[in-house]
């Protein structure tokens, strides 16, 4: 029996042995995509994190450039917008933990920081401090000095040196502060230029323990460890409980036994080899287990200076929980039946001599990555039989283990086509020798499909869709994959020059013309696309896919364009909007939005009985900026609604002084802008009615404009919120009539009180007799229905005279004022330009 037990057992190991390194090699294939995916998303998230303060920084300094080139400004005058912009930079940015201001000239300093009780504490060295540089305990220098020194220049300072002498901003090396408590900082620094040279510069500190709380905030959930290390090997952030204290090479992190078996498998070889970025490196700690770790060079765009790496150490635990459970089931599966055989074994030792070294073969092969080996041998007793039926079923789930994870991996449940990272694994793997076209399909309004239908009827959506692009691609060689949830990608090797790509992007977006029957509706839908022609395969398909998510970002902003190529100037583009965006919540806290008002005049008389209230800005460095520039960004970002109100608010104040002086009559009708997003707003109905109480304008005098397009996509609209604001007393108007979905049965649906006729078909009424009679049936259109008719963009007094003859009432246009302030509104008849009947 000893021989027989010892087989059996040497068996036994071989057995685990085998599962347990075909463990390994499953693990590292997939841990390798897994931590590839996690890197990334590292590097991203700390892109967007560094971008933040350094756009604020530019815009800080800009925007006190600005207010510098007007008038001198004063210390008190310096804390208070040093105070200002700091407490709202700091709500939407808590790591950025100082803001400070160097003076030039005479050395002077200026900055607040929040302690850690929450408190605004003023660092100050000027004429009030007697040239010393003084800490306070509160906003003022009447507060308590906390800290002070007398030998303090900033103008020597790590953070003022460089944007003094280079002029422009930028980031700073890392250092140590010079205050009582000596962090290690991190600055984005911008020079404040007045008449073309350095007045001073502006500095935004972020505390290398900030970027510890950011990585550890990404770490906690998953366990391991993440740091970031410079190509020196200094320590810059680590996912560590302790922070460190200063900058060191690959300090010691005690308490940490992850951090620090991480640190030793990179520290001995670093800078790492480029050959070595992005490869999986693994490792083994006692009482922890296995883990899988990676290098990735961070790729931030200039003029961030530094090379910083991001090193991840995941366990194997976390990316393989499925495979590990199946490979415990196995392994107790396989002794259960070793146990079997050894009862009977002394009975049958001659039979089992084969099977278990058939048994014995069969795990080298599975060793070797063979899965589908199966042992054959006929088996003569029934143990037998059961031990070699086990081990097959042992082989059968480990490979369906190993399937079904990698096809979680790679392929969409719902469509069947590849995934995202399916999709840049075969992407990654080919290699055309032509330029081919990748289309990222998005479907318009699909949140509202869902809502409707539900997410059943939204998922059979989503597969109709699917299968209409199999059809299509069927023996193409194009590539299918559901990228995100109603997002479609298309890589299509056939197409080398643009003329076949646009014809591809036709027949794609031709596939959503045709109504998909889900239970017993039609449901019709459309598609925007952004498309990237050129060499996206590769390792080129990350940035491809990339370039097609903004191009079809652009596609869905766009009015006019069902698909929009990407250009590279897209990219720069969206960093200008982030800005704008930025300087739009400064501008509206501010209040430096301007009201214009355009008059319309009565075609009757030729006098001015009204006028629309139109919105600019006046920024105090960009000048006066175009509402084509900042509208759409105010939209998107929901700011609408804000600047709508303040619109309104003086515009109604306005119209009410106009009115008591007599410079206005008392039925004279404002017309203000509405957004669909401010009519979606809950309480915007009870805004609207606090105005009017506010400004004591009457409901009678105010015309609320909502355009055609608009209203057709909020249909629900039309029967709520409009309804409510009429019987407020407020009157509608429909703008840009003609333009969208107009119909006799449309207009008798809406709750309107005036139509205003685009300028499209005003425009060359004269020359096109086409445009004159779209007018004449909108006039016949709504005659005896007790509306008004508003015609837009009138430049001639030819248009004037021929739009009063057809029969409509009201006109507005250049012929008779331009958008002009308040003050230089015209209150007289024009005579001249309208002679009466």
């Amino acid at each position: 029996m000893l021989p027989v037990f010892l087989v059996l057992t040497l068996t036994l190991i071989v057995i685990i042995i085998t599962i347990n390194n075909h463990y390994r090699s499953s693990s590292q294939f997939v841990g390798k995509l897994l931590l590839e995916d996690y890197s990334v998303g590292i590097e991203r998230d700390l892109r967007q994190y560094l971008a933040h303060p350094f756009n604020a920084n530019i815009f800080v300094a800009d925007s006190l450039a600005a207010r510098l080139g007007d008038a001198p400004i004063t210390d008190s005058g310096l804390r208070d917008y040093l105070l200002n912009s700091y407490t709202s930079l700091y709500q939407a940015m808590p790591y950025m933990q100082v803001l400070s201001i160097g003076v030039d000239a005479e050395g002077e300093y200026f900055g607040y920081r929040k302690s850690q009780a929450g408190q605004y504490i003023l660092m100050e060295q000027s004429e009030a401090t007697q040239g010393t540089l003084r800490i306070f305990d509160g906003r003022t220098p009447n507060a308590n000095v906390i800290y002070q020194d007398s030998n303090y220049d900033p103008r020597v300072r790590p953070w003022y040196i460089p944007a003094f002498n280079r002029e422009q901003p930028r980031w700073t090396d890392i250092y140590r502060d010079a205050d009582e408590v000596g962090d290690v900082s991190l600055s984005a620094i911008a020079p404040v230029m007045v008449n073309d040279n350095v007045w001073g510069v502006v500095a935004s500190d972020i505390k290398l323990n900030a970027f510890n709380r950011f990585l550890s905030e990404r770490q906690q959930k998953l366990g391991g460890a993440l740091f970031i290390v410079d190509d020196e090997g200094r320590m810059v952030a680590h996912s560590g409980q302790e922070s460190p204290s200063n900058i060191l090479h690959f300090p010691d992190i005690t308490h940490n036994p992850v951090l620090d078996s991480t640190i030793s498998q990179v520290a001995n070889t670093w800078p790492p080899n480029p050959s070595r970025l992005g490869k999986p490196f693994s490792f083994n700690i006692a009482d922890k287990g296995h883990f899988y770790g990676t290098i990735k060079k961070v790729a931030m765009p200039a003029p961030f200076q530094h090379q910083w790496y991001v090193v991840v150490a995941l366990p194997d635990q976390l990316l393989l929980k499925n495979l590990l459970s199946q490979q415990e089931i196995s392994i107790y599966l396989v002794m259960a039946m070793a146990l079997i055989g050894l009862a009977v074994v002394y009975f049958i030792i001659r039979q089992l001599t084969r099977p278990l070294r058939d048994t014995a073969e069969a795990a080298a092969k599975l060793a070797s990555g063979n899965l589908t080996y199966r042992i054959n041998t006929p088996a003569s007793l029934r143990e037998i039989a059961i031990l070699k039926e086990a081990f097959n079923n042992m082989s059968v789930k480990l490979q369906h283990s190993f399937n079904a994870l990698r096809q979680q991996v790679r392929q969409d449940n719902l469509t069947q086509l590849y995934t995202r990272e399916g999709l840049i694994e075969q992407a990654a793997g080919l290699r055309y020798h032509a330029p081919n076209t990748l289309v990222i399909l998005g479907i318009n309004g699909f949140r509202n499909i869902n809502d409707s239908l539900g997410q059943e009827g939204g998922d059979t959506l989503l597969c109709a869709i699917a299968n209409r692009l199999s059809a299509l691609s069927d023996g193409s060689g194009m590539l299918l994959a559901r990228v995100r949830g109603d997002e479609f990608a298309v890589l299509a090797p056939n197409t080398t020059n643009r003329t076949q790509s646009e014809a591809l992007v036709d027949q794609l977006l031709s596939l959503f013309k045709r109504p998909v029957t889900i239970g017993n509706d039609d449901v019709l839908v459309d598609a925007c696309a952004g498309v990237v022609f050129g060499y996206t395969f590769g390792d080129a398909i990350y940035e491809g896919l990339d370039h097609a998510g903004l191009a079809l970002s652009e596609a869905k902003r766009s009015e006019t364009d069902m698909y929009v190529y990407f250009e590279a100037n897209m990219q720069a583009r969206i960093q200008e909007q982030s800005r704008l965006l930025l300087e739009l919540h400064h501008a509206v806290q501010h209040h430096q939005f301007e009201v214009y008002y355009q008059p319309f005049v009565r075609l009757l008389d030729g006098r001015f009985c009204g006028a629309e209230a139109l919105v600019r800005w006046r920024h105090p460095t960009r000048g006066m900026v175009s509402p084509a520039e900042f509208i759409p960004v105010a939209e998107q970002s929901g700011l609408i609604n804000q600047i709508g109100m303040q619109v309104l608010e003086q515009a109604a104040y306005d119209t009410v002084a106009q009115i008591q002086k007599g410079l206005w009559p008392a039925n004279y009708q404002l017309h203000v802008n509405l957004s669909a997003r401010q009519l979606l707003s809950a309480d915007f109905i009870d805004k609207l009615q606090s105005v009017l109480d506010r400004t004591q304008l009457p409901a009678d005098n105010l015309t609320l404009e909502i355009t055609e397009s608009q209203l057709m996509s909020h249909e629900h609209l039309a029967t709520s919120g409009l309804t409510k604001i009429r019987a407020l007393g407020i009157k509608i108007a429909i703008d840009d009539f003609g333009t969208g979905y107009s119909s006799l049965a449309y207009l008798h649906q809406m709750a309107f009180d005036s139509l205003k006729i685009d300028r499209s078909f005003v425009h060359s009424m004269t020359e096109n007799s086409t445009n004159q009679r779209i007018i004449e049936a909108v006039v016949a259109m709504t005659r005896g229905m007790d509306v008004h008719l508003v015609a837009e963009g009138i430049e001639t007094q030819e248009e004037a005279e021929r739009l009063r003859d057809i029969g409509c009432h009201f006109a507005q246009g250049f012929l008779f004022a331009k958008p002009l302030p308040l003050t230089e509104q015209p209150t007289e008849r024009v005579t001249d330009k309208l002679p009466t009947r």
